[in-house]
């Protein structure tokens, strides 16, 4: 996590992420994203709990990187979503919200 900047507008700190699953180590090599401590966890004013809890944060956000990482390392799934281009698709209300009769969650 690298922590470039502060906006004074909106308060944000301005973070980018890495992990040792991610292409690059480096966070300089990612988007920056914004957060806001005092909208986001009004009652934190310990500085190293404000970091810890971006750093769980950016759990999300460096997997999210990974991803994409993978992807774009797959040629077969962007020409896939690539040849989608200029199609059309119609699907009925039923179609969208008729509810499977898998569950993807263990019933104990």
């Amino acid at each position: 996590m690298k922590i470039s900047g502060y906006d004074e507008i909106s308060h944000s700190l301005l973070v980018s992420f890495a992990s040792d699953t991610t292409k690059s180590q480096d966070p300089a090599d990612y988007p920056v994203y914004a957060f806001q401590p005092l909208t986001m966890w009004p009652d934190v004013t310990d500085p190293n709990e404000i970091k810890r809890r971006i750093a769980m944060a950016g759990m999300h956000h460096a997997q999210m990187q990974e991803a994409k990482e993978k992807f774009v390392a797959d040629p077969q799934r962007v020409n896939a979503f690539k040849a989608m281009v200029g199609q059309t698709q119609e699907f009925t209300v039923n179609e969208l919200t008729v509810v499977a009769h898998e569950t993807p969650f263990q019933v104990v």
